[in-house]
């Protein structure tokens, strides 16, 4: 009796041989059953799972596709009197809070890449309000860091830049 070698890296293959238990028993006069595989070689990229698209909490609809990135461990998302300074800055800018995304990256495990929130939320412009996301511009989408509703309640000068930063982008 002849036992030949089934030697595959093959993960695929190796799931459709490798079904049943194999058990190698050595009896008098007779050889050992074996089955060598070699390491377990990594996958190709076309039979990995792809991970799932990212999931956000956030305020408002995002019907105009205009993200707003907050950073405030204290708040769901900014304060009470940084929130009705937001909700007045939207008036002035002919926009509710059904045409924007208010997302607070301080409830987030980690800081999501750009990529992350373009997939997501397909944002037009970002805007982030004190938070330092370190991304550049991608082809279609503007990015803003500027500085939080918070910061610019104590000091007009701020205010002043925010506005004149934002209104152009956003009207």
């Amino acid at each position: 009796m002849s036992l030949s070698l089934i030697n595959t890296a093959d993960p695929i293959a190796l799931r459709y041989l490798m079904t049943e238990t194999i058990f190698g028993v050595a009896t008098d006069g007779m050889t050992k059953a074996t089955v060598e595989t070699r390491p377990e070689a990594s996958e190709p990229e076309s039979a990995r799972i792809p991970s799932p698209p990212p999931q956000f909490s956030f305020y408002g609809k995002n019907k105009r596709h205009y993200l707003f990135l907050t950073e405030d461990k204290q708040h769901e998302w900014m304060s009470e009197p940084a929130m009705g300074a937001f909700i007045k800055t939207l008036a002035a800018l002919r926009l509710t809070t059904d045409d924007v995304a208010v997302l607070n990256v301080a409830k987030l495990a980690e800081l999501p890449s750009i990529d992350d929130l373009s997939l997501f939320f397909s944002p037009k412009v970002v805007i982030c309000l004190g938070v330092a996301v370190g991304a550049a511009e991608q082809e279609g989408l503007t990015v803003i860091d500027t500085y939080s509703f918070d910061e610019m309640l104590t000091d007009a000068e701020k205010k002043r830049l925010f506005w004149t930063t934002i209104k152009p982008l956003l009207v």
